[in-house]
This record gives structure tokens, sequence and C-alpha cells, in this order.
């Protein structure tokens, strides 16, 4: 709650914790029997706390003026009532101080450890300066006896105690969650758990047992289940009123000499009564706070839950659009690319044989051709994430593959001045030849373009258990340790510097792991670090030699060769 200090509302809210303050008091005192000032039952206790926690502590000087009209109007001087009225006054702060720095304030019994410590701090431990600062004023005022200090003090401290375990958290839950509706729906189950307390309370503390020569002692556990009953099933502030309406039902049956704790004096049988609605109050509130932080738990993840999901349908629809732009984007590349090379092949047929002209066409052929691989691979990512890509997939001798595509770079001149070291040993795959020679060429144009002229590549073929592997090796920049894990991503790139060739887009090694998981396999980079060279090893289900086809395609086993 907010009020202002000179709004209405602040008023208003004085006036109504003075009153029931004052009456809560007046009936309490009413109870009192050890003496006139000093009650087993004193619900005030609760109600100050409440007051503090809710409106702040600025309510105090309602809870000083209802303290000093009980006094005065019951038993006292003037000035031992101001005295008594203070120590309560103090006490109420002080419970309220603990509460709100250590225990969560008006929030106290949401969480089962902060209910035991508003059971530890408001209610057993500040309760103690208001019995002794009444005691004490009582007994200097001449009004009681220092012999009987010690009664006097438990009744009084006892009596606050189970004020604040049992009224507080009814008004400071009512106060918060006044227009909760945990009840709707439930009205027939609500009727029933009221209606049980009720008679079970009637039967525990009441003589209807009695006369049926059942003990009733024992029998106090039956108090038990409606509570948790209405912990487990209704909110907080349901349970808190039942463990009330109980309270007020042992109460009155214990002052009309029935119940267990009927004891030799009125007083006693309040003071054991207190003791058990204060432990029953305890338990229910605790048990109460767990089911209510276990459904904010649940409620919170499932909010995360909502908000995870919407946040991968975004991603996702972000996904579908960053790869349809990806497909527009290389087709109406594409297009262009190929009028601007039939330019370039038209020029060479009817334009001049000038040297640089010459070169000058050469560099635009060979970065137009840059560019449509570029291109292509661009397009191929965009096929295989959008599953568009269908596999023709057939037996095939994994190392004429190889060959092939080294040889095919070699009459290209792509290999320039590296040197090709190739042992491929037959081994058969079930794969489409047209992906597998794209798989092998990305592989050893990434080991080009990452290894200085006269650098050395090798291109291994072997079988390996269950599986056909290819080894690129090469002795280049090599990969930093903390790209290789992601070296295989898409757009993953070391760190770019002016004295070395730009790193690429990472296109080319994405789409040979999204080719290789299609068919199967896997692939896996290793390096040593920078400048130490990088290896790529692809591996495929491996299948049994087909001898028909091996001799259609002519792959009679051959020494491993060496291509410079």
């Amino acid at each position: 709650m907010s009020y202002t200090l000179a709004g209405r509302g602040y008023v208003v809210s004085l006036a109504a914790v003075f009153g029931l303050y004052a009456l809560a008091g007046k009936v309490g005192l009413s109870l009192a029997s050890v003496h006139a000032s000093v009650s087993a039952v004193w619900p005030p206790t609760g109600i100050a706390l409440a007051a503090l926690l809710t409106i702040g502590f600025r309510a105090w000087p309602a809870i000083f003026a209802g303290a000093f009209v009980v006094n005065i109007t019951t038993a006292g001087s003037p000035a031992m009532s101001l005295g008594i009225a203070a120590g309560n006054t103090l006490e109420a702060l002080l419970g309220a101080y603990l509460v709100n720095r250590f225990a969560g304030g008006v929030r106290v019994f949401d969480r089962p450890p902060d209910v035991f410590k508003f059971a530890g701090l408001a209610a057993l431990l500040s309760t103690t300066v208001g019995a002794t600062i009444g005691v004490v004023i009582l007994a200097l005022g001449g009004s009681a006896s220092w012999a009987d200090f010690s009664p006097i003090w438990f009744t009084w401290w006892l009596g606050d105690a189970a004020g604040a375990l049992i009224f507080a958290p009814l008004l400071v839950l009512w106060s918060r969650d006044r227009w909760s509706d945990s009840a709707r729906g439930h009205v027939l189950e609500a009727a029933a758990l009221w209606l049980s307390t009720i008679l079970v309370g009637l039967a525990v503390f009441g003589e209807d047992l009695a006369h049926f020569g059942i003990m009733t002692l024992p029998l106090t556990f039956l108090c038990t289940p409606p509570l948790v009953w209405a912990a487990v099933r209704f909110r907080q502030h349901e349970a808190a009123t039942l463990v009330a309406v109980l309270a007020g039902i042992a109460i009155w049956e214990t002052l009309r000499g029935s119940g267990p704790f009927v004891s030799a004096s009125e007083n006693e049988s309040l003071l054991l009564l207190q003791v058990f609605m204060g432990t029953v109050s305890l338990m229910v509130l605790s048990a109460a706070a767990l089911v209510a932080e276990r459904l904010r738990i649940e409620q919170e993840r499932e909010q995360l839950l909502a908000r995870a999901q919407a946040a991968r349908a975004e991603t996702e629809g972000a996904n579908r659009a960053k790869d349809e732009f990806l497909t527009m984007l290389g087709h109406e590349l594409r297009n262009p690319l190929a009028v601007i090379i039939s330019a370039v092949s038209v020029l060479d047929r009817i334009g001049s044989h000038d040297e640089v002209a010459a070169r000058a066409r050469g560099a635009i052929r060979h970065q137009i051709t840059h560019l449509g691989r570029l291109v292509g691979d661009l397009l191929d990512v965009a096929r295989v994430t959008n599953g568009d890509i269908v596999l023709a997939c057939g037996p095939v001798n994994l190392a004429v593959v190889v060959r092939q595509s080294v040889n095919i770079l070699a009459s290209t001149g792509k290999l320039g001045r590296h040197l090709i070291d190739v042992q491929a040993d037959p081994v058969w795959v079930s794969a489409d030849p047209q992906r597998l020679d794209q798989i092998v060429s990305n592989l050893i144009t990434n080991a080009i373009r990452f290894t200085p002229p006269s650098g050395t590549i090798r291109v291994r073929v072997a079988s390996e258990a269950a599986e056909a592997v290819v080894i690129v090796e090469d002795s280049g920049v090599g990969i930093p340790p903390e790209l290789l894990p992601r070296g295989l991503d898409l757009f993953a790139q070391g760190e770019r510097r002016l004295d070395r060739a730009p790193a690429g887009l990472g296109l080319g090694l994405n789409l040979v792991r999204r080719l290789v998981e299609l068919h199967g396999g896997r692939v896996q980079a290793f390096s040593d670090g920078p400048g130490l060279g990088s290896k790529f090893l692809v591996r495929l289900p491996r299948i049994e030699p087909s001898p028909a086809v091996g001799e259609r395609q002519g792959i009679a086993v051959s020494p491993p060769v060496s291509i410079a």
C-alpha cells in the first residue's frame, strides 16, 4: 500500500489501525487473570506488526494511541499507561524493522525460510521488549509485585508471541492478496473446507467427544489435515484465516472448561493453548509458503518457456528470411556474372592483343570465376539449409573422386605453386559423385587459400574400421584454438590482418560440413595453432566394393601417386 503522509488515506488508515487495536486490546484484557493489564491472548501485537509492514513506520501513532487507550481504560495511572504504550509501540517497531531488514518485509510469508525468520525475529525476539518494559513499569508503579515478575512476564511475552504468529499473517496476507480469486471455481471445496475446520475445532476442543468417552488430548492432531488442505489447495490468506478461526474456537471452548488443554487455572490453560496454536500457525504458514513458492516457480518457468518459444519462432523466421534473401541474392548475382564473363570471352576473340589488356581481361575472368564460385557456394548453403538438395547416391570409389578433383584443380591452374601429395587407397562409399567432388574440391581449395606458395598439401584416402576417411592436411597458417571449435560454422573467421589474404566468408567449409552430414558422415578439424597448419578429416560410412562398377570405372588398384 502507498499512502501520503497528509492524505486522507493516511488518516483513514490510522483511524482503522487505532480502532482495531483498541477493540482487540479490550477483548484481550477481558481474558486477563494473572494481572488486569496482562493477557495470554493478545491480538494487538499481530495488528501492530501488520500495520507497520503494510502501511509503514508512520503508522506508529495509531499503535501508541491504541495501546494507551486500552490501558488507561482498564487499570493503572496515565504515566503507567504511557509507559506500557511506549513499550508496545517500540516492540512493534523493532519487529517490523527486523522483518523488513532480514525477512523480506511485506513478502515475509512468501518463502518458508522467511516465515521462520518472522517467527524468530518478530514473534519471539521483539516481543521480549514489550513484555520486559511493561512488567517493569507495573512493578515500579506498584501495580504488580516483583515476586510475580516471572509469571506475569511469561504470560505477557507468550500472549504477544501468539498474537504475532496468528494475527499478523492474517492481516498482512489479506491486505496484500485481498483481490485474489483463488477460491473462484472451488466454492464447494472452500465451503467443505470451512465446515471441516469448524467441525474439527468443535470436536477436538469441545465437549462432544467427551460424551462418547473419547479422550480429547491425543486427538489434537486432527486439527492439522484441514489446515494443510487449505495450504495446498488455496492461497496463503485462506490458510491463515482458518488458523485464526480454529484459534477462536479453541479459546472459546477452553474458557468454557473443555478441550485438551484445560488445566488447573484459566491462565495456564490459555498459555498451553497458545503454544499449540502458535506452533500450528507456524507449520501451516510454512507449508502454504512452500506451495506458493512452487506455484511461482512453475509460473516463471512457463513464462520463460513461452518467451523462449517466441524467441525461437522469431529466430526461425529471421533465418528463413535470411535464407530466402541469400537465395534471391545468389540468383540475382549469377545472371550479371554470366553476362560479364560472356562479354570478356567476346573481347578475347575480337579485342587487341595488347599485353596490358590481356592481363586485365585475365584478372576480370579470374575474379568473376572466383565470385561465381562464391555465389554457387552461397546458393548451395541456402539449398542445404532449406532441405532443397536431393542426393543421387550410388556406389562410388572415393579414391577415384579425389584424384579427379585434384587433376581438375591442376588443369585449371588453381594449384599454383603448391605441392600436392596424394595417396589414395580404393575405398567405396554410397554417395552423390557430384557433391563428393564438391566436398573434396572445397577442402583442397581452402588449403590452397591458407597455405603460402611452395607449401605442401597432403591428401589421403584410407579406410578405418567401418568408415572411409579423406584427410586434407596443409602446412599453412593454421587455426587459432579459440576458433577451432566453430571453424566449420557459417561466417566463422579468424583475425583479419593486412599481411595475409582475406579469410573469406567460411562458406566452403560450412558447405562441406553440411554435405557430409547429408551423406551420414562427419567432419573433424585439427590444428596445433597459428602457423602450424591444419588438418581436416571427412568420415563417411564405408561399403563393400562393387566389382562390376569397379571394372566399368577402371579403378584397378594402383600405387599411390604424387602430383606436384
